[in-house]
């Protein structure tokens, strides 16, 4: 990635430069205010990737035609992916003795794979060093690989010996394990399929996905949503509200046409009002600050020609009742229509349940799951 720092007198000035310099797809990796001592000045560094490199990052003009915030209210592919790692182990039966002589022999022919790596070899050109580290990168990785795969069979073996599933069933059961979901509930809904073969596959892989899509309530985008819209993001630090705010507005207005303007409430964290800013900025928002309820009450009125307003939360730790008290009481001084929690969909079940439960006198009525590409199996 290309990485600039620009500065100008205000940080509209320095969003300018990053545009006309880098153009619409540089991305911003930092914002700060500056003061020498004679004048103040805002510094944005931003970059731009290199062709062929990896852009995990979202681009400060996004293209219309991107999914933004796709993940919050569409549902995911049902089809998990092909090697699932290892089921939760069945105290009832023992796993086929095979297996740990399986095991054994990966990890000798492993440890032989990198005692020939790292050993002294024969004089060589430089070209032919890289050749056989590379060579034994890759066996080292098709070890691994082969070895997930003869873990998730012995899981599967272990299922239909010990849960009495179907093979069928037992692939759909380590399936639903790899990917998160807990073995108790697993095990039921893997159990509630009925009116299937047992070797019916994709009789019983589409009923476990209507399943999935009943328990899970899809809301429509409030990017298309009728009437005019306030809603407000709730949730824990670090989860993306901010972000998940920028891509729902770009939405609304690039492919909608909508008219958004956003409030933030978060003046604590570092930067958090000029990052919204920037965003702001670039797709030509109007930004309102309110730190009170009447500042928030006249924030709302002056964007109330906009369709759809959007008001950023300072993050709050789900244990601190005090905090989650204040921002209740500040959102309470006018009522939006949608009240959203986010949740990062990495964070382990027994923190996922503290965090609804903590931010349930909030009111919320929905959730948006974000951060779903740093998840095992996405």
């Amino acid at each position: 990635m290309q990485i600039r720092t620009f500065a100008g007198s205000s940080i509209k000035e320095a969003l300018r430069q990053v545009r006309e310099q880098l153009g619409t797809d540089a991305v911003i990796l930092e914002t700060r205010q500056c003061d020498d001592g004679r004048h103040e000045k805002f510094e944005v560094r931003a970059g731009l990737h290199e062709d062929g490199e990896s852009k995990d990052v979202t681009p400060l003009f996004p293209k219309a035609d991107q999914r933004f915030g796709a993940s919050a209210y569409r549902g995911s592919d049902p089809t998990p992916p092909s090697m699932p790692s290892t089921a939760k182990k069945q105290t009832k039966a023992k796993p086929p003795t095979v297996s740990d002589s399986v095991t054994e022999e990966l990890k000798a022919l492993r440890r032989e794979v990198k005692r020939m790596t790292l050993s002294p070899q024969p004089a060589a050109d430089d070209g032919t060093s890289l050749q056989l580290n590379e060579l034994g990168r890759h066996l080292d990785q098709g070890l691994s690989e082969t070895t997930d795969l003869l873990r998730a069979v012995l899981a599967e073996v272990r299922c239909q010996s010990g849960m009495g599933f179907s093979p069928s069933q037992a692939r759909l059961y380590s399936l639903l394990t790899y990917n998160g979901v807990e073995d108790v509930l697993a095990e039921e809904m893997v159990r509630n399929l009925e009116g299937f073969e047992p070797d019916d596959h994709q009789g019983l892989r589409r009923a476990l996905a209507r399943d999935l899509l009943q328990r899970i309530q899809l809301a429509p985008p409030l990017s298309r949503r009728p009437g005019k819209r306030v809603a407000a993001f709730l949730g824990p630090t670090g989860v993306g509200k901010t972000t998940t705010i920028a891509k729902i507005a770009a939405d609304a207005t690039i492919r909608f046409g909508r008219k958004v303007g956003l409030v933030t409430l978060d003046t604590y964290r570092i930067a958090a009002v000029e990052q919204l800013a920037a965003y702001g900025e670039i797709m030509g928002l109007e930004l309102k600050v309110a730190r009170s309820v009447e500042e928030l009450r006249k924030a709302i009125a002056s964007l109330a020609n906009c369709d759809l307003i959007l008001i950023d939360s300072a993050g709050r730790n789900p244990k601190d009742e005090r905090a989650l008290g204040e921002l209740g009481d500040l959102l309470d001084g006018h009522r939006a229509t949608d009240r959203v929690l986010c949740l990062a969909a990495g964070t382990n079940p027994r923190t996922l349940a503290e965090i609804t439960r903590a931010f349930a006198p909030l009111d919320y009525r929905a959730l948006v799951i974000t951060k779903m590409d740093e998840c095992v199996g996405h």
